[in-house]
């Protein structure tokens, strides 16, 4: 009897050395740029929370690597990189791509647009996230929705506004479908990096500038060189920042990883906009603390802008298909709102 057992026991070792071993999961490492420092509210925090919640979450099987602004490539070569795929992926913003593609712009944030909550619900349910997939995956880009935010500043100026007629060769900081209204209207508009408003605005090189919401604002120290601060932000109510992969990249995911870098990033849409509006109320705070006079835009003002809006969007719109497309679904949406939101 004890010999058999040997037997059996010899039997049961080699058997289990011809069984395959389970291979052992390959980790994938996910390279991510942000577009914005890390230490930026909102959009630059949403970078390090997106790798945090994917490396505690993916079970080893995702290492993600999170980079600031600059680290691998220029903030505005994110896309080019990630379409190459000489970089992952990137946390950036569409209007950074908005000369190639202007339609975008409506997906980043565009004059007279929706609140937040409705922006977001645009995307995810009214049509506009799928055309906005179209054209990136059109170029080998996967874009996903991820940082959701709240009303930028009307802007920073060193002269009053009382009718669209103080705008008229004013040389102001603006961008984007905004800076084709107050061109509209005869500001003389001036593309300047963020690095360079204030100093622009301390020396008069500009009299006026649009930035950011004012807990970003703050960070530039543009109270210190402006007399006047406008609201509401009428040019971006809303705005959604993106989460690109290169396509091939994203592919080689599996159909759980996709998903939770998708719900990661619906996570991170929450945080985003929880994150700044008390840090808004205290920096429009410190703003009056600093002698800088907070005004609002005349309604007058507001229904020039908003007129002139409508013109630059149906010249666009004539002239590009995608931008057609976008501007539709935005406005079908709206009218299938509009019993509720009408009366809100």
């Amino acid at each position: 009897m004890p010999q058999m057992r040997k037997r059996i026991s010899v039997l049961l070792m080699a058997v289990t050395v011809l069984l395959p071993m389970p291979a052992a999961a390959d980790k994938i490492r996910l390279d991510v740029q942000s577009a914005f420092p890390l230490a930026t509210p909102s959009a630059g925090e949403n970078a390090t929370y997106f790798g945090d919640r994917i490396n505690r979450l993916s079970h080893g099987e995702l290492e993600v690597k999170v980079y600031g602004a600059g680290k691998l490539v220029p903030s505005l070569q994110i896309f080019d990189a990630v379409q190459q795929g000489t970089l992952d992926a990137g946390m950036t913003s569409p209007h950074y791509v908005a000369g190639r593609f202007p339609a975008v712009q409506f997906f980043g944030g565009a004059p007279f647009g929706l609140d937040p909550v409705r922006h977001a619900d645009w995307i995810y349910n009214g049509g506009g996230g799928e055309i906005w997939s179209e054209i990136y995956e059109a170029q080998g880009v996967k874009t996903i929705p991820c940082g959701l935010m709240g009303a930028e500043s009307g802007g920073w100026y060193n002269f009053r506004i009382e009718s669209t007629e103080d705008l008229k060769g004013k040389k102001i900081r603006f961008a984007g479908l905004a800076g084709s209204v107050m061109a509209k209207l005869g500001a003389s508009v001036v593309l300047l990096p963020l690095s360079e408003v204030y100093p622009g605005l301390e020396r008069g090189v500009i009299d006026g500038a649009e930035v950011s919401m004012p807990a970003i604002d703050t960070l530039f120290g543009l109270q210190q060189v402006s007399q006047y601060f406008y609201l509401p932000g009428w040019h971006q109510p809303s705005a959604m920042n993106e989460l690109i992969i290169n396509l091939n990249k994203w592919d080689s995911f599996d159909a759980e990883q996709q998903s939770l870098i998708y719900e990661t990033c619906k996570a991170i849409n929450l945080s985003s906009i929880m994150s700044t509006e008390t840090l808004n109320a205290k920096a429009v705070s410190d703003f009056e603390a600093a002698g800088v006079e907070i005004l609002p835009f005349p309604d007058t003002v507001l229904n020039d802008l908003r007129m002139a809006f409508d013109s630059v969007v149906t010249e666009q719109a004539s002239k590009d298909g995608d931008f057609r497309r976008v501007w539709d679904s935005l406005q079908a949406y709206r009218a299938d709102i509009s019993a509720w939101s009408d009366r809100n």
